[in-house]
C-alpha cells in the first residue's frame, strides 16, 4: 500500500474542484503536491496525463521523483511534470502547484497585458503583480524557463495564449491562490471597463509587499 495515499487524495480531490468550478475543460491542467521523503529525494504526486478527473482514483495520481521517474502509479504523469518539478526546485517553500485555464485569467493571458497591483488581498495572497510568461510550446523545457522567470518570488503567473500557474505552501493555499488570480482578472476587467484605475499608494503597498516576502520568500 502506498504510503502516500492522503497526498494523492489531496491532488485528486483538487483536480476534481479545478473541475467543477470551471478552471478547465475536459481533460486539461494539472495538479501536484510535493512529498516529504527521508533522506532528502525530492519527490511529488501528479495528475496523469489525458484523463477526465472524474474518471480516475487515488492510485492513478502519479508519485515521480525530481527527474521525472515514476515510483507509483500506473499511467503516465501530466506532460507538464517538468514544470511542477522547475517550481518546487526554485521555491523551497512552495508544496503544491496547480496549472489551470480560467477564463478571465487566461483572457490576459492571450492579451498579453500583466495584470498590476490593483487591491490588497492580491498584493497578500499572490504577491502583487501578475506577469505573463513569454510563450513556449507545452510541455517544453522552454516553458518552464518562461514560467518561473514570470512567476519570481509571487505565487501566480499567467502563460501566454495558455493559462495559469498558481502555487501555496499547501494545495489548500494553491487553490485558494487560483481563485484569488480569477477574481483579480475580473476586477481588472470592470476597472478597463471603467476606464479608470487608481493605485494602492506606495507606502501600504510596500508594507504589503514586504509582508508576503516574509511568509512567502525562501530567505531564512
Amino acid at each position: 500500500m502506498s504510503k502516500w495515499v492522503s497526498e494523492r487524495k489531496a491532488v485528486l480531490d483538487a483536480a476534481r474542484r479545478m473541475s467543477e468550478k470551471g478552471f478547465v475543460v475536459g481533460t486539461a491542467g494539472n495538479v501536484s503536491m510535493r512529498l516529504a521523503e527521508p533522506g532528502g529525494k525530492g519527490l511529488m504526486a501528479i495528475t496523469p496525463t489525458s484523463r477526465y478527473y472524474d474518471s480516475i482514483g487515488v492510485d492513478d495520481i502519479a508519485v515521480v521523483d525530481f527527474d521525472g521517474q515514476r515510483v507509483e502509479g500506473e499511467i503516465s504523469p501530466s506532460v507538464e511534470i517538468m514544470l511542477h518539478i522547475g517550481v518546487y526546485k526554485a521555491r523551497k517553500k512552495v508544496n503544491a502547484v496547480i496549472h489551470s485555464h480560467p477564463v478571465l485569467s487566461s483572457a490576459f493571458a492571450v492579451s498579453g497585458m500583466d495584470i498590476p497591483s490593483i487591491i490588497e488581498d492580491q498584493v497578500t495572497y499572490l504577491g502583487g503583480g501578475i506577469k505573463v510568461a513569454e510563450y513556449a510550446i507545452s510541455g517544453s523545457g522552454d516553458l518552464v524557463k518562461n514560467a518561473l522567470a514570470a512567476l519570481g518570488p509571487r505565487n501566480a503567473v499567467l502563460l501566454a495564449n495558455h493559462g495559469a500557474v498558481c502555487v501555496g505552501r499547501d494545495m489548500r493555499e494553491a487553490f485558494t491562490n487560483c481563485e484569488m488570480l480569477e477574481k483579480t482578472a475580473k476586477i481588472y476587467i470592470c476597472v478597463l471597463s471603467i476606464g479608470k484605475l487608481t493605485p494602492i499608494p506606495a507606502e501600504p503597498l510596500e508594507a504589503i509587499s514586504a509582508y508576503f516576502s516574509y511568509v512567502h520568500g525562501d530567505s531564512e
